[in-house]
């Protein structure tokens, strides 16, 4: 199991299966890979932390996000691809992401790895828990 801790503002993209993969710094742990289980979740470390979803991993490849666009596992995105990679994590455009992470981070940001997850696949999604489902 990794657990993945996002701001609140991306819960309802989560929720609603629009986000589907996030971009990480690499550090001292490793990310998850095709196989592992996934714990998303809003607020960790604090009182009002909650699980958003448990999903499987479908992949992780490393990720460069730069001013024309973005390198994922070696090979260029750009133009429509790009637009796609921003829907998936989440932003209403590519030039968001981009604007996003120079915000975060400084652009280029090198040294990351996209976690792409199932979300038709989820074992819990808090919306069911919240109806009174429980966590598996």
């Amino acid at each position: 199991m990794v657990a993945y801790n996002f701001q609140a503002d991306f819960a309802p993209d989560i929720l609603s299966g629009r986000k589907l993969s996030t971009i990480r710094p690499n550090g001292k742990r490793r990310h998850a890979v095709a196989g592992d289980e996934l714990q998303l979740y809003v607020g960790m470390r604090t009182s009002s932390c909650r699980l958003l979803l448990r999903v499987p991993c479908l992949y992780s490849k490393p990720v460069e996000i730069h001013h024309w666009g973005a390198v994922i596992d070696g090979v260029g995105c750009m133009g429509a691809n790009m637009e796609k990679l921003a829907g998936i994590e989440g932003f209403a455009s590519a030039g968001n992401m981009q604007a996003w992470f120079d915000n975060r981070y400084g652009l280029p940001a090198v040294g990351f790895t996209q976690i792409r997850w199932d979300f038709a696949a989820a074992t819990f999604h808090a919306e069911s828990a919240d109806a009174g489902g429980s966590v598996p």
